[in-house]
């Protein structure tokens, strides 16, 4: 995912749960992103410009808010769907925070499957680390300290992951 499809699943995403002036949608990315990367404001407005003329938001009438169209909802559904190339890089990161924070509007499957990739991706990333660590030896004992808060916080990622997993499969079961 791209620095432009974040925007816009911050954007949908935030417009899907109710109708939000421009300004409060602009501010919803940086809130929804984190402080880890943050967008210019004047990206954020060409881009909902872009969804308004694409049909994806509509002005609510006499009113200064947007909503999100049928179309919109379809443009969310596939952002929440992609895959993420690096979701354990610092902008990966971004992108699980924003796919977490819309991934109930997704059908479950999607959930799952998109739950899965991420915890997959912990789990060879901790694989990676624990097998042959060539760092491990190059460091002192503060950096050795700091590999292994970087390994707990991986391993606590996988755990929630996990639980989520497990959320999710009792729902498809149900549903």
């Amino acid at each position: 995912m791209t620095a432009r499809d974040y925007i816009w699943l911050a954007v949908l995403g935030a417009v899907e749960r109710g109708p939000l002036s421009t300004d409060d949608a602009a501010s919803a990315v940086g809130a929804l992103a984190g402080s880890t990367w943050i967008p210019v404001s004047q990206l954020v407005f060409e881009a909902i410009d872009q969804m308004l003329e694409e049909g994806l938001l509509n002005p609510v009438e006499r009113s200064t808010r947007l909503a999100i169209t049928g179309e919109g909802r379809r443009r969310l559904h596939d952002l929440v769907a992609q895959p993420l190339t690096a979701p354990l890089s610092p902008f990966g990161q971004v992108g699980i925070r924003l796919k977490l924070a819309f991934l109930d509007l997704a059908p479950p499957v999607v959930r799952r499957r998109q739950i899965d990739a991420i915890l997959r991706s912990c789990d060879c990333e901790i694989a990676s680390r624990t097998a042959s660590c060539a760092a491990w030896s190059l460091n002192g004992p503060l950096g050795r300290a700091w590999l292994d808060h970087q390994m707990d916080a991986l391993e606590e990622m996988a755990q929630a992951l996990r639980r989520l997993a497990k959320t999710e499969s009792i729902s498809l079961t149900e549903g």
